[in-house]
């Protein structure tokens, strides 16, 4: 099987000052990210939101492809 890289999606999950959960996605994330990049992405988003980052989920899609008979 060879597999091949498709996709990353992150989620960002913070808390409003009256203690509601929120989520974002966000897609176009390289598949090369760094936990230090993707802490500081979610930094980010607190400050654009107000809201407390409280956690980032990244799920990767990749393709899995049978390998050809040689």
């Amino acid at each position: 099987m060879t597999k091949t890289w498709l996709k990353a999606t992150l989620t960002v999950q913070t808390t409003t000052e009256l203690d509601e959960q929120r989520k974002q996605t966000f897609t176009g994330i390289a598949q090369d990210a760094t936990d230090e990049q993707l802490a500081a992405f979610g930094k980010i988003v607190e400050v654009l939101t107000g809201d407390q980052f409280m956690a980032a989920n990244l799920v990767n899609a990749y393709r899995y492809d049978p390998q050809p008979v040689a």
